[in-house]
């Protein structure tokens, strides 16, 4: 019961370098000053892929830029391809895969990349995100920081509203939580749960056999989730170990919320946990576009989670 992802991973690194070089080849024309080549996951491989590259591709492009995202709907295909040497720099926004691509470009083209380990979820965490960005690219501001404004008044709208209804029902939620998940869901989730909505990280289990080489740089990520608030972060890809560990968390005496897949759906029923599946295989789940990143996809995770637990 393993599921070790390590494989079509680095595949996949490989055949889009192999793609840039060999179909995109040689360029020594100028560059575009607010085109950015995205690189944030391997197609496929994340159930939420498609939505997850519309919401980034539609914060960056409002906060004026224009990208290159190369899968799905949002892409231009091939025109998009031939303009990868073109763009001003490329944006790898996951802990560690997209790496290796951007490290190629650089060498092949001279062309920079900003490196963002962490997926933006929620207000605080987007908005960093884009003024990141923004001062990397040098570009005026104007733009982004009113996109920033309307944005962030249309999520706190609907956050408040939230937070009249948990305020109301918060007896019987879950208070403390556990993760199961590739690197850059993990991460992004338990920084999202735990300082922004207050809940409790008993433990993260990291699924995708990250690469030895990038492990301690992750692990690291996981400290100072919140003020006071570290991270119980562990490498495992076999189904059989990740059961046994969720099932030795301590989740006191409330109901324990875990986020995985389905294949934590059996250690969830012995638990009496609520189960909210954010990763591959999503048997109970029908995705079509949903995200959980951004600014709308942190309240389509609220929605999920609290879904789940007023359902029981």
């Amino acid at each position: 019961n393993s599921r070790i992802l390590t494989l079509p991973h680095f595949t996949h690194e490989e055949v889009v370098i192999a793609v840039i070089d060999q179909f995109v080849g040689e360029y020594k024309g100028r560059r575009r000053k607010k085109l950015i080549n995205l690189w944030m996951g391997a197609p496929y491989f994340n159930t939420f892929w498609r939505g997850d590259t519309i919401e980034i591709k539609r914060i960056l492009e409002g906060a004026g830029f224009e990208v290159n995202v190369l899968f799905g709907s949002e892409s231009a295909g091939v025109s998009e391809w031939n303009d990868i040497p073109k763009a001003a720099f490329n944006l790898v926004l996951s802990p560690w895969l997209g790496l290796r691509t951007a490290k190629h470009l650089e060498k092949k083209y001279s062309q920079p990349y900003l490196h963002i380990p962490v997926l933006p979820i929620g207000e605080e965490a987007t908005t960093a995100f884009i003024r990141q960005v923004v001062e990397f690219a040098g570009i005026d501001n104007t733009k982004a920081e009113k996109f920033i404004d309307k944005e962030a008044k249309r999520y706190y709208y609907f956050f408040d509203h939230f937070a009249d209804f948990f305020a109301e029902y918060w007896f019987g939620f879950p208070s403390q939580f556990a993760i199961v998940g590739d690197a850059a869901y993990n991460i992004a989730i338990t920084k999202f749960l735990s300082d922004q909505i207050g809940l409790i990280p008993v433990g993260q289990i990291i699924s995708d056999n990250t690469p030895v080489k990038y492990r301690e740089d992750v692990a690291a990520l996981y400290t100072e989730l919140s003020e006071g608030v570290n991270g119980n972060v562990e490498f495992i890809e076999d189904g059989y170990l990740i059961e046994k560990k969720l099932s030795e968390y301590d989740f006191g005496t409330g109901t324990p919320l875990i986020l995985g897949s389905s294949w934590e759906q059996d250690v969830a029923d012995e638990l009496g946990a609520i189960l909210v599946e954010v990763g591959t295989i999503a048997t109970e789940e029908v995705v079509l576009n949903r995200t959980y990143l951004g600014y709308n996809g942190a309240l389509s995770l609220l929605e999920k989670i609290y879904s789940k637990a007023v359902g029981g």
